[in-house]
């Protein structure tokens, strides 16, 4: 199996990578506006998936989360991000 690695960084919400390719997220980096946000991470490629993880980041700074080994998404990594979310940076890889 090969796998490509890769960094995407979003600002609403997002397929992350390819749409639908199984991927394992390593960390994400956060950062919020002016006030607390929420990052809901879905398995498949809609808000319509199974959520995974839910992140919420602190008022007007960063927040990095790292996931020992990797957290795998078999049908694809969907980010919902409110609107209080400047942007986030996923680490990943996705089997090609």
């Amino acid at each position: 199996m090969n796998f490509l690695p890769g960094s995407q960084r979003i600002t609403g919400d997002s397929v992350v990578g390819v749409s639908g390719k199984p991927t394992r997220l390593y960390a994400v980096s956060l950062i919020s506006g002016g006030t607390a946000s929420v990052l809901s991470l879905y398995d498949g490629t809609s808000a319509g998936g199974n959520e995974q993880v839910k992140i919420t980041g602190t008022i007007s700074t960063g927040t990095v989360i790292n996931f020992a080994g990797g957290l795998r998404f078999p049908n694809g990594l969907f980010a919902d991000a409110d609107a209080n979310i400047s942007s986030a940076t996923f680490i990943i890889d996705q089997e090609f």
